[in-house]
């Protein structure tokens, strides 16, 4: 019996999230839940395969995905719509205080918080700008603080959270890991929501500035592995191979 995968591009935050709930599962469990994930062949497909098949073909699957480095990218377009990271110094009190609700559990949120972070934006001056590809997503290049002033994202609605937050669920694990990484390095500098409101004016806006000088001393596309590999569960990213057992 021959068998062909065709493993995705990319493993999207969506996967990834549904890789961490598969620590529960036996060794076996987990490589046909994994192998049904990547290929989209049936479990009950897979489980008539002989177990030295499953094995070969899952190693093979193995040798096709890396770990996952988060990179931050703070404009990238999606079906034709650019978005933009929201500056932390613009977030108004109703967005921090959803994103201090949403923070305390960032794995399992993560799609609503890159919902609030990335809006489409809404006005630019983007000329000059330089493009790339991160897994077939064009992405802006630049550093974060330089980039922040030069377009203005959409007014937050938390009504529409939860569908922008499904369209965003099919972009890049890493896409999404760096920018969670970037917006927790920045957030632990102090307590977002309850701790701006506790604060004076002008004691607050001293924090805001010190969170946006922090964000501004961040280069794009630095990985955030190291803070993020003592919270996140091991993931992969695909790299488009077909892979075959005989």
């Amino acid at each position: 019996m021959e068998i062909k995968l065709e493993i995705p591009d990319y493993l999207s935050v969506k996967q990834w999230k549904q890789f961490l709930t598969l620590e529960h599962l036996s060794d076996s469990e987990k490589m046909i839940t994994m192998v049904s994930m990547l290929s989209g062949k049936e479990v009950d497909e897979i489980k008539q395969w002989t177990p030295i098949s499953i094995k070969s073909v899952y190693a093979k699957v193995l040798e096709t995905i890396t770990d996952i480095e988060p990179s931050f990218y703070p404009i990238f377009e999606l079906d034709g719509v650019k978005y933009g990271f929201r500056s932390m110094s613009n977030l108004t009190l109703g967005e921090y205080v959803d994103l201090e609700k949403l923070a305390k559990q960032p794995q399992d949120n993560i799609e609503e918080i890159m919902a609030i972070l990335y809006r489409p934006i809404v006005k630019d001056r983007f000329k000059g700008l330089k493009w790339a590809f991160k897994n077939t997503y064009k992405v802006g290049l630049g550093e974060a603080e330089n980039l922040f002033k030069y377009y203005e994202v959409e007014d937050y609605d938390s009504s529409t959270r939860a569908e922008q937050a499904d369209k965003l669920s099919v972009l890049p694990a890493s896409m999404c890991l760096g920018a969670l990484g970037f917006f927790l390095v920045v957030g632990t500098s102090f307590s977002l929501g309850s701790s701006l409101s506790s604060l004076p004016a002008k004691e607050a806006m001293m924090k805001v500035k010190e969170m946006n000088q922090q964000m501004a001393s961040m280069n794009i596309g630095d990985g955030l592995l190291q803070f993020l590999s003592s919270q996140t569960h091991p993931s992969y990213q695909s790299q488009g191979t077909l892979v075959s057992h005989n």
